[in-house]
């Protein structure tokens, strides 16, 4: 992160020599600041290494007495060493010593500094729920200062960590407000903060609005470094747009500039060779993409290699299946290597597409296990980090109060003694039962949150067992029976590989936005076979892509749920899909030619009382109509 050298830079340049005039001290501290300045402009001490410095300031600090001012100065020093040479645990120690001198507690300014320190400290170790607490903390410092640049500067990594949490829209919120604190001034924090606009756009996948950053950005930023990060994740953002020629336009003049870093002049390589064979697969790039896979190699770049694995598998997913396997697999090991779980699961789907089914069981089981470990981690993190904002907030809303409360007091204490003591006994009856409800949400929470896990994972168990188990079992014991023929054998294992296929459907996160509807019809695609035919009328009259993520999530489990019946149960060769709307009602009905179910079978399974669940937290209705052995209508309704 470009802040983090720039605060490095600024407590070392600008390091604070006030000392501490306490009456007949003031000379001998004169003196000690004299000593101190002398210290740090020796030939000795300026060309010693990082550690060689940071042993002469430790022996420095232990041989002199020194007044709080000038302990301010060495600690500050010795914290920004630390940093330098990656010992970051020492320097948040050594940070936290300089909150604790006097000089410092009764100084916002100082204060302030400290803390920004702090929280870039905090995030360098990836610990941006203790990072956003104290950029929190520098920003209010600087508020009491109106120290308007350093409040922006606070802003501005608050937004990068609340976009690292996914919270777009308020990262959006306090990037735009940091702006306005910089009144056109500090222009490569302003970049930053355009920066993370950009980001924040293309997570969501808005890339016209994320161009439109980017170039503001780039319009502001002096850096060099910025100006070649920006240009790439421009190019980058018009390659998503399908504007690949905008994008090669950018890449080829990047390799034209001066790139000082060989790592990032590897990557404009492979991105550039990438997007001119995605706007024609019948260029001739192989020589580029192994070119820069081999410098990637060389420089041990790692996430570089993940990214160049994944442009040489799909090169050769048409060419050379054999070879794009092999790529894929690379790209798989590279992942697990720097634990990039997404990288992962990106690979494990190019690995499942590029072997036979009885090949790619192991690799489903680790992608469920992976994404179901993932979304518990994600979990953890979001619930850490809105507990450390909430107990700050509180702390800062206590505070407050209390403050409020202590000067009302001051000003009335003889005349409204009565008045007083009702106050406090209504303020604590009203602080003890915001405790108490909030203790009780938390509670209903933390309950609700468990038995949802629970009930997810005895119900995959559950499948994994009935439905899973015994195919497993049995198919073992055919393998060791030699008289068994081995077609019946690939059989089995391909009803094994749909087996685990659906429940990875079912359990898979769901991609809702603007290309939800591509993401359903996909889905409809997989349970479309030749034994079972679907036909879709009138879907792109409702415009999925235009719902609610929560409405999306329910049609895409309800219609999941509905297929999996389909494929288990009903003996179905023919489904219908038919999509209406009438004003702001959607309705969609389902009919297959199944054998249907027995008239009190709806109630018993999970599936159908599950899908009555889902459509009541969207207001919406379900009908279902069974006829046996003539097949079964389900109707849906709900306000778009």
């Amino acid at each position: 992160m470009k802040q983090v050298k720039v605060a490095f830079l600024f407590f070392v340049l600008f390091s604070f020599l006030s000392c501490e005039n306490q009456g007949g001290k003031l000379e001998n501290d004169l003196k000690q600041k004299s000593l101190a300045k002398e210290f740090f402009k020796s030939v000795d001490y300026k060309n010693s290494s990082n550690a060689k410095r940071l042993e002469k300031l430790k022996i420095f600090i232990s041989d002199n007495k020194l007044n709080s001012a000038d302990k301010y100065l060495m600690y500050n020093n010795i914290s920004y060493l630390l940093g330098k040479l990656n010992k970051i645990d020492s320097a948040i120690f050594y940070s936290k010593k300089m909150l604790r001198l006097p000089n410092v507690e009764n100084d916002a300014n100082l204060k302030g500094k400290v803390y920004f320190k702090l929280g870039i400290y905090q995030y360098k170790k990836n610990a941006q729920d203790s990072s956003y607490f104290f950029y929190t903390k520098s920003k209010n410092e600087f508020l009491k200062l109106k120290d308007s640049i350093s409040v922006g500067k606070s802003l501005s990594n608050l937004a990068i960590i609340e976009s690292d949490f996914g919270s777009y829209s308020l990262s959006d919120s306090l990037a735009v407000e940091s702006l306005k604190f910089f009144n056109g001034k500090e222009l490569i924090t302003m970049a930053s903060s355009l920066n993370c606009l950009a980001i924040n756009a293309k997570k969501r996948s808005l890339y016209n609005e994320a161009i439109a950053y980017y170039i503001s950005a780039l319009k502001i930023t002096t850096r060099k470094s910025s100006k070649i990060r920006f240009r790439n994740n421009l190019a980058i953002a018009y390659k998503e747009l399908k504007n690949y020629k905008k994008a090669i336009l950018i890449f080829e003049e990047l390799l034209k500039d001066t790139i000082k870093s060989q790592k990032t002049k590897t990557r404009v390589i492979d991105n550039l060779a990438h997007v001119k064979w995605l706007e024609n697969s019948d260029v001739n790039v192989l020589k580029e993409l192994l070119l820069a896979n081999s410098k990637k190699l060389q420089l041990k770049d790692n996430y570089g290699l993940i990214a160049s694995y994944s442009h040489l598998s799909d090169y050769f997913q048409e060419k050379n299946r054999k070879k794009s396997l092999q790529y894929a697999i690379e790209m798989y090991k590279i992942s697990r290597k720097v634990k990039s779980i997404q990288d992962v699961l990106e690979a494990i789907d190019k690995i499942v597409d590029r072997q036979p089914p009885e090949k790619a069981i192991k690799y489903y089981k680790e992608s469920i296990y992976l994404r179901d470990s993932l979304q518990e981690a994600e979990t953890k993190r979001q619930f850490r980090f809105a507990k450390i904002k909430y107990n700050y907030e509180d702390e800062e809303k206590q505070k407050e109060k209390f403050r409020n409360l202590a000067i009302k007091n001051e000003l009335k204490v003889e005349k409204e003694n009565n008045q007083k003591k009702n106050s406090i006994i209504i303020g604590i009856l009203l602080i003890s039962g915001l405790l108490f409800l909030i203790y009780r949400r938390k509670q209903l929470h933390k309950k609700r949150v468990l038995q949802e896990s629970y009930n997810t994972e005895t119900r995959i168990a559950k499948r994994l067992h009935d439905e899973l188990g015994n195919d497993v079992f049995n198919t073992l014991v055919k393998v060791q029976n030699p008289k068994i023929d081995t077609a019946e054998i690939i059989d089995d294992l391909d009803k094994i590989y749909h087996q685990t296929r659906s429940i990875s459907h079912e359990n898979n996160a769901i991609k809702t936005g603007d290309k939800f509807e591509s993401y359903f019809r996909h889905l409809v695609a997989s349970y479309n076979t030749n034994d079972c035919k679907i036909i879709i009328k009138g879907l792109s009259d409702i415009h999925l892509n235009n719902l609610a993520a929560e409405k999306q999530i329910v049609v895409y489990r309800i219609f999941n749920e509905l297929f999996v019946n389909m494929k288990k149960h009903s003996k179905a060769s023919l489904v219908m899909l038919t999509f209406t709307k009438k004003n702001t009602r959607i309705e969609m009905s389902y009919f297959d030619n199944g054998i249907g179910f027995e008239k009190d079978s709806i109630v018993q399974k999970n599936g159908l009382k599950n899908m009555e669940t889902r459509i009541k937290t969207i207001n919406g209705t379900i009908n279902f109509e069974n006829k046996p052995n003539k097949g079964l209508k389900v109707s849906i309704r709900f306000k778009s």
